[in-house]
């Protein structure tokens, strides 16, 4: 039997390899082509990782990922877009892979590492000894986790933790082991807004509740990061304040859980992605995820043609420009296409009399 499909490239190459692949799977006989010319396809390209069940089922992003997590590579130093929301359809941020960083207070927290004075270096150690207690890698890129996961703060927290530990092998502190349970107060929005919350951070009391909520084998520490951040603040016009409102912001949720509590379970795709991490961060090459979709498609005997008496539509609409957005496309137009090939089967194989 012969079937034609018309649409955008990732709906419809996806819709074949569906059917394709059940057809087989039952000793069926299918002859599945698609309308358009492969070497027109839009290009969706790497370094990126995301939990996609049906974009890893079709093959895409297999050799770097495992499980239904997808690892296209990308060339060398560039950013890993990342998303841990489930499918790939949202959510996607940048992580650095160059040591850099690529959230401002990630980058903050390098230019600390490396700054000539003797106190803004020992307020990056600070950081970088704290993540090491949590049984994490100091990687600025799981700080890019932390900062950059659109997902609520503790589970930003959450994902960050198991992508620093995955990543070093350890294992590290229960983090709420370091609060005492007894704090309230109005959490800190996540986004920094140095207009408005410059004053809060360089004068008064705004985060003594905050310290006040860790136990005392890191309430003192707390304190001395906090001033030493201000004392630099004042010297540098507070260039790299993003790094301690960013880390308050976090802890301003985490003291008000109750003590040894747990952080909120993560779900398959957050932890997923969380565990890849770290193939993801060298993951280099001229990755492709249409062009691999494409491939799959052909190995498994599909063809494109440049027209046909009859096709069945499957979805379309155009790409857009913008790297996130075109991910966000490409991946929506693959799950659209996996329920398109559902429905397909049903009015050719079995249809209604």
């Amino acid at each position: 039997m012969d079937v034609c499909l018309r649409g955008s490239s990732p709906g419809a190459t996806t819709a074949g390899i569906m059917l394709l692949t059940r057809a087989r799977q039952l000793g069926y006989s299918l002859n599945v082509s698609v309308i358009g010319d492969p070497e027109d396809i839009v290009t969706i390209p790497g370094p990126a990782i995301a939990y996609a069940p049906v974009l890893a089922g079709c093959g895409v992003g297999r050799e770097d990922g495992s499980g239904a997590t997808v690892v296209v590579p990308g060339p060398p130093g560039a950013p890993v877009m990342v998303t841990v929301h489930p499918h790939g359809v949202s959510g996607w941020f940048y992580v650095d892979r160059s040591g850099n960083g690529h959230h401002p207070a990630t980058q903050a927290y390098v230019r600390l590492t490396r700054d000539p004075r003797p106190a803004a270096r020992e307020l990056g150690r600070m950081v970088r000894r704290a993540v090491e207690a949590l049984g994490c890698s100091t990687d600025p890129a799981v700080l890019d986790v932390l900062f950059g996961a659109d997902v609520p703060p503790l589970t930003a927290l959450a994902v960050a933790l198991r992508a620093g530990r995955a990543m070093a092998g350890g294992r590290g502190e229960p983090i709420t082991r370091f609060i005492t349970g007894t704090a309230t107060g109005d959490p800190l929005p996540p986004e920094y807004d140095a207009a408005t919350m410059r004053a809060s951070l360089l004068e008064g009391d705004a985060l003594q509740w905050i310290i006040d909520g860790l136990s005392p084998v890191v309430h003192d520490g707390a304190e001395r990061f906090v001033g030493l951040a201000r004392e630099l603040a004042h010297e540098d016009g507070g260039r790299d304040l993003v790094l301690l409102y960013q880390i308050a912001a976090v802890t301003s949720e985490l003291v008000q859980l109750p003590q040894r509590s747990i952080l909120p379970p993560l779900g398959a795709a957050e932890d997923s992605v969380a565990t890849g991490l770290k193939n993801a961060l060298t993951a280099d090459g001229l990755g492709d995820a249409n062009r691999q979709l494409v491939q799959v498609f052909k190995f498994l005997g599909g063809r494109f043609v440049s027209e046909a008496d009859h096709a069945y539509d499957v979805c379309d609409g155009p790409a857009p420009k913008a790297h996130i957005a075109r991910w966000e496309w490409f991946s929506s137009q693959v799950r659209q296409g996996r329920k398109r090939a559902d429905a397909l089967w049903s009015d050719i194989f079995d249809p209604a009399s």
